[in-house]
C-alpha cells in the first residue's frame, strides 16, 4: 500500500513524499532531481507515532524509533490516522 504526500505542501512541491506500507516495515521515500532518499523502518523498531493535524493545512508524522526520529510532512489527516492504524495493527 502506498500513501503519497499532497504537491501543495511545503518541502512536495516537484517531487512527493511516499510511505509504502510493507509486511515488515514502512519505507519513506523522498524524491529528488538528482538523488532520492530511502529509509526503511521496522515495525519492531517503531516506539511511537506522533500526528500533529492543524485545522488548516497539512499533517505532519513523527516515527520515533529507539535511535532517531523520522518526520514526514503534506499528508492529509486521514491518510495519516490510516497510516497510524495500519502501523499500529501491524506492530501487534
Amino acid at each position: 500500500m502506498k500513501f503519497t504526500s499532497s504537491r501543495l505542501s511545503s518541502g512536495n512541491k516537484l517531487f512527493p513524499t511516499e510511505i509504502h506500507i510493507e509486511d515488515t516495515g514502512i519505507k519513506i521515500k523522498n524524491p529528488g532531481v538528482f538523488n532520492s532518499k530511502s529509509t526503511f523502518i521496522a515495525y519492531i523498531d517503531i516506539v511511537s507515532i506522533s500526528i500533529d493535524n492543524p485545522l488548516v493545512g497539512y499533517s505532519t508524522l513523527t516515527f520515533y524509533t529507539n535511535s532517531t526520529n523520522m518526520v514526514v510532512t503534506g499528508f492529509t489527516k486521514k491518510q495519516s490516522e490510516e497510516i497510524n492504524e495500519i502501523v499500529l495493527n501491524k506492530k501487534k
